[in-house]
């Protein structure tokens, strides 16, 4: 099962340096009050925004559309706390990283 939230967070991005590209990647976030540590990279793609968001806030939709990007990562609330799956979004044009998905 797969939640949805769409909640601000803190991302703390680390870097992955080799040949002539530089890859950034989330490294920990906080959600809520509570830090977590991401174990693993999963995946990471392209999306593109919820637009309809953005016509609600009165946004001209065609010329605002914007893409995020998102992370899949498997991360924990400590050493001892069971991993989860997140989904991580990072839109630099709009309000920054927010925790989109959760699976249970």
């Amino acid at each position: 099962m797969v939640r949805r939230y769409e909640e601000p967070i803190e991302v703390r991005e680390s870097t992955d340096g080799g040949g002539t590209t530089v890859a950034t990647h989330p490294d920990a976030f906080v959600w809520r009050g509570r830090l977590y540590v991401v174990r693993t990279v999963l995946d990471s793609w392209q999306e593109r925004r919820p637009w309809w968001r953005d016509a609600r806030e009165g946004a001209d939709v065609l010329t605002d559309a914007r893409e995020r990007r998102v992370w899949r990562v498997e991360a924990s609330a400590g050493r001892s706390a069971g991993t989860g799956v997140y989904d991580l979004g990072d839109d630099p044009a709009g309000p920054g990283w927010r925790l989109l998905r959760v699976a249970d």
